[in-house]
């Protein structure tokens, strides 16, 4: 009878730390929503919450998992990621003894201590329903994104969406630049896509591809290449993985029709930025005659003027659109002020700017550089592990699975690091991109089981 009271109460416990899990994520996830919410209002409560709140759910998430058990179950992990923090603390004190200033700990340590993502993939590999609410998010975001695209094209987006959503030169953006639309404009498309694929029925697929199609070519006007390169290589991943055989054979005609789905969606990309920049051009100089104001303008050469200065495809390519320039000058302050590499700075642009004459920098322009100038070298190294880590469950998932969505969620996660070569979306320190940080770190707590799984006619499931 003791025995079976014991049990009880384990369960009862289970369920209790279970529901305080699920209700930890449920906030975070609203916050996340309030992310992509058009008004400062909504910036202010977002940044707010995430700089000194998210930490305090972080330990009552933590603290439930230890009631679960999924303490001991991720031990690794979260010995990891308690070092990690306690190094951020260690570098917070000395920006602010040498700086007079600190960073903003709330999105930092809830990202690092890891206790949200991988706790929640530890005891969620069933249901799924902490992948099913992110993917949903970005999903909806998505297709409101496309929505915006299309108001903005046919011109009714209405008034309270001025300078939310916006034409930079030829290029759709909104949440203040377009390549950070296009970033989540291409997860959306590959959870969408991977939907596609997985769906049952037949309407339910037919409204999803059409959802993936108008994510698509919203995507195709903000005219990111990297992001839409890397968008074309996921979805061409899926058609592989869909239609690969076992054998030389079959494997050779999957990827050949995935090189033929990432060649032509990468034309279609372009075709469609080149009517949207030829139709702007016109009616900007139809303005231009008449002295009307649209929000566009031409600049000496009759081109469309960007605030961004993004050239053309080719010009671009040579330097990554000064990528390459910026990285280059980063290394050159990291020379002169060897400080940076032990414990960071908090004015990574304010130091890049002087070794850059074309403009101030505002950051690095890559994610794990920008760890590099925020945290020294420890923040680099810990970002490095994530990274391997990442990479190694992706290559696994997508060379061993069956499961089309694990595969489509290891290909957005690599695409994500993609986009982060380019910008600092990942491993940063303060609120602004923690929507990436949390997505990537959640992906890949659910890539780390899902890689010790074998295939069904393999036998039982066993680590790798």
């Amino acid at each position: 009878m003791k025995q079976w009271n014991d049990l009880l109460t384990r369960q009862r416990v289970d369920a209790v730390a279970g529901a305080v899990q699920r209700l930890c994520l449920l906030v975070v996830l609203a916050v996340e929503l309030l992310f992509f919410l058009p008004g400062e209002a909504a910036d202010g409560i977002v940044y707010l919450f995430l700089e000194w709140k998210l930490v305090d759910v972080s330990i009552l998430f933590l603290a439930a998992s230890c009631c679960r058990g999924q303490l001991r179950q991720s031990k690794g992990s979260f010995l990891f990621a308690l070092l990690v923090v306690l190094w951020f603390y260690v570098v917070r004190a000395a920006h602010l003894r040498l700086e007079g200033t600190n960073q903003d700990p709330g999105a930092f340590v809830c990202a690092y201590l890891l206790c949200l993502p991988f706790a929640a993939a530890t005891g969620d590999k069933e249901k799924q329903w902490g992948l099913k609410c992110l993917s949903a998010l970005f999903i909806l975001v998505g297709a409101v994104f496309g929505i915006y695209a299309l108001l903005l094209v046919t011109g009714h987006l209405p008034g309270w969406l001025d300078g939310y959503v916006f034409w930079d030169g030829a290029r759709f953006g909104t949440m203040g630049h377009p390549n950070i639309c296009a970033t989540v404009l291409m997860i959306s498309v590959g959870l969408t896509a991977g939907l596609v694929v997985k769906g049952k029925r037949l309407w339910c697929k037919c409204l999803l591809l059409a959802l993936t199609a108008l994510e698509f070519w919203a995507l195709s006007m903000t005219n990111s290449r990297a992001a839409i390169v890397l968008t074309c290589a996921l979805l061409g991943g899926l058609v592989f993985c869909r239609l690969r055989k076992p054998g030389w054979k079959g494997l050779a005609l999957a990827f050949a029709a995935a090189l033929a789905a990432m060649i032509l969606l990468f034309c279609v990309s372009r075709s469609i930025f080149s009517w949207n920049n030829a139709r702007l051009t016109e009616l900007a100089r139809q303005a231009q005659q008449t002295g009307e104001q649209i929000g566009l303008e031409l600049n000496e050469k009759g081109q469309l003027a960007t605030e961004n200065g993004q050239g053309t495809f080719a010009k671009s390519m040579k330097t990554l659109n000064g990528r390459t320039e910026i990285w280059s000058a980063a290394m050159e302050a990291l020379r002169d002020n060897p400080r940076i590499l032990l414990f960071g700075t908090e004015h990574a642009g304010e130091i890049i700017s002087p070794y850059w004459e074309r403009m101030d920098a505002q950051h690095t322009h890559n994610a794990w550089l920008q760890a590099l100038f925020q945290l020294g070298i420890p923040g680099l190294l810990a970002a490095l592990a994530l990274s391997v880590l990442a990479v190694w469950d992706g290559v696994v998932l997508l060379w061993r699975n069956d499961d089309l969505l694990h595969s489509c969620v290891a290909m957005v996660v690599l695409c994500l690091m993609g986009c982060a070569v380019m910008e600092p979306y990942l491993f940063v320190v303060n609120a602004q991109f923690h929507y990436f940080d949390f997505l990537f770190l959640l992906c890949l707590g659910y890539m780390n089981q899902w890689r010790g799984q074998k295939r069904p006619s393999e036998g039982e499931i066993q680590n790798v």
